[in-house]
């Protein structure tokens, strides 16, 4: 658990920020106005999760993530946002890759107490927002970068970040992160760079064009760090990757839409990443919605390299929502993957349900992986509270293990 020391520097530094501010801006509002007047946000999730894997014992984790924090009133276009996060384990029967029960099944939830966001923004020039410190970073789908707000420690970056929409239908993000304290509160130190441009002339297309460069720099490896299969130093799976996407929704008759999403990504080396990162990315989904129910069905390859030793990674992505929630391909194994899915999701009263069905090949040779099931329903019961039951089951063909999950929780947001 970190220390007290640094949660206290922590804090020293923001107070000092938030005293700079109100000092260099005499005659606006106050320090005192920017707290008073500021909001504060009280997220509390407790959550029982189930994980059995062939070989392991079956591992059963009561876990409650509390988030507590604080967003003060602009000043002169300036504002700071602080947040503490603790993650309390209430039955550890689990190996959380922390606490060396490694005869259990693993779910990576730590206990923990620690600031999972603490940055100033600037927005005092419109349509333009200027980040710098600790924080959440979700892009998009979250399918290359996102906050893995499923585990209870979500990833956070460290990062000075500037988004912005020069014309109404551009939009252009940017990013430097230079440590990534990721889901078991570790921190990776990192050069790593993001940077994104998208056009959405309407609701019929939205554009995009992409480019992430990953650069793990720690001496030694690190628990939960990026991992592709290679052997060498902690930098030998270091990227490069540069992609498009288009996606939309075409209207049909009696309310009925046909939403499609094309992409395509190349993956190379860089920061002393190895030669034999090489491999390709596309994705093709389409389905049918309509106001209560959608349907959708999915191709994704995340590709091999030609020798079949190095399948295209995703270091920064919420890994969760893709690829099945039994979290078996976390990382992608050297022959590659692809993920051939269908989907169908409904809405009755604030019931929310979903089933998603996976069957998974390699892509460097004929292997059959497995197949996955997944089965979720939530309830909102208000603007603040939420509930759900969520299960996965993967049954393996030749990769991996037989593995069962399932989790109920409570969300609730203030």
């Amino acid at each position: 658990m970190p220390s007290l020391k640094k949660t206290a520097v922590h804090l020293a530094v923001m107070n000092a920020l938030l005293i700079t501010l109100a000092g260099s801006w005499a005659g606006a509002d106050t320090l005192s106005d920017a707290i008073t007047q500021g909001q504060v946000h009280l997220d509390f999730r407790p959550r029982y999760e189930f994980m059995s894997q062939t070989e392991k014992k079956d591992a059963n984790a009561f876990t409650v993530q509390t988030l507590l924090g604080l967003s003060s009133k602009p000043i002169a276009g300036f504002s700071a946002d602080l947040q503490f996060i603790n993650v309390a384990g209430i039955i550890n029967q689990y190996n959380s890759l922390r606490n060396d029960k490694t005869a259990y099944s693993v779910i990576p939830d730590p206990s923990e107490s620690n600031i999972n966001q603490a940055y100033l923004q600037f927005a005092g020039i419109p349509a333009w927002k200027l980040r710098a410190g600790r924080q959440e970073i979700n892009l998009d789908d979250e399918r290359f970068v996102g906050a893995v707000g499923f585990r209870q420690t979500p990833q956070t970056f460290d990062s000075v970040s500037i988004s912005g929409k020069p014309l109404e239908d551009l939009a252009i993000y940017g990013a430097y992160i230079w440590r990534i304290k990721n889901i078991l509160n570790e921190n990776v130190p990192s050069q790593t760079m993001l940077s994104e441009i998208s056009w959405s002339p309407s609701s019929l297309i939205h554009t995009q064009a992409f480019g992430y460069w990953y650069g793990n720099q720690a001496h030694s490896a690190i628990p939960g760090a990026a991992a592709c299969f290679l052997s060498g130093n902690a930098q030998v799976c270091n990227s490069q990757t540069l992609g498009l996407r288009v996606e939309g929704a075409i209207p049909l008759a009696h309310g009925l839409k046909l939403p499609y999403d094309l992409s395509y990504a190349r993956q190379l080396p860089y920061d002393r990443g190895s030669a034999d990162v090489h491999a390709s990315y596309y994705h093709l989904g389409t389905g049918l919605v309509l106001p209560s129910v959608a349907v959708h069905a999915n191709y994704m390859v995340m590709g091999a390299n030609p020798q079949g030793t190095y399948g295209f990674q995703t270091p920064l992505a919420t890994k969760h929502a893709f690829n099945g929630w039994a979290e078996v391909f976390l990382t992608t194994p050297p022959k590659g993957l692809r993920s051939l899915y269908f989907s169908v999701a409904g809405k009755i009263m604030k019931t929310q349900l979903m089933a998603i069905y996976y069957d998974f090949q390699a892509d460097h040779g004929t292997a059959h992986y497995g197949n996955e099931l997944d089965l979720s329903v939530t309830h909102g019961f208000s603007r603040h509270w939420s509930a759900g039951v969520q299960y996965a089951d993967y049954r393996r063909s030749t990769y991996g293990v037989n593995t069962e999950g399932a989790w109920v929780f409570v969300d609730a947001k203030f």
